[in-house]
């Protein structure tokens, strides 16, 4: 379960105005309701990187390559690229949203439930170049604390990662 408090412990906020979205526009664009865990995380930290590795795509970035509409549409049209040549995938196309990425290139997906309620979205974690998936039973903002936290280990991550003490940088 998200826990705001316990986030901002582990990575301390940075000061200043909290980033405003239109989030209706960006549902509606988008044609779905996000989690609030992702919302509460974009309003609170913005655009930028964790742990000098972890950067989570935001609506209405001026920044394309970390833009969360721009990388919808790109990583959607890859996925249905492999899937159409055959490559195996851990769910549909339709069925994933990419909400961030490594500096390794690593993708973060959003295990969309269509018909369900956004907060009870999983995550799954997709290198770029192998066909390594991983799982996470819970939201993104769960997900980013468990591993930044080292609860979770995620195999595809190098393993000197995260540091000790994990820092929020703007971008």
């Amino acid at each position: 379960m998200f826990d705001p408090e316990s986030f901002e412990r582990l990575v301390e906020p940075p000061r200043g105005t909290p980033r405003q979205v239109d989030w209706a526009a960006v549902e509606s664009r988008m044609g779905m309701a996000l989690p609030m865990d992702y919302k509460w995380l974009i309003g609170r930290y913005g655009l930028g990187c964790f742990g000098d590795f972890l950067y989570i795509f935001c609506p209405e970035s001026s920044r394309q390559g970390l833009d969360l509409e721009h990388q919808h549409e790109r990583t959607g049209w890859a996925l249905r690229y492999l899937a159409e040549r055959g490559h195996s995938l851990p769910r549909s196309p339709g069925d994933l949203l990419s909400f961030g990425r490594s500096e390794n290139g690593d993708v973060m997906y959003w295990i969309v439930d269509h018909g369900g309620d956004s907060s009870q979205w999983k995550v799954a974690l997709g290198e770029p170049r192998g066909p390594l998936w991983e799982e996470f039973d819970g939201g993104a903002v769960e997900w980013l604390e468990a591993v930044l936290s080292k609860q979770v280990r995620m195999n595809i991550f190098p393993k000197d990662f995260p540091r000790r003490t994990v820092r929020f940088r703007a971008v």
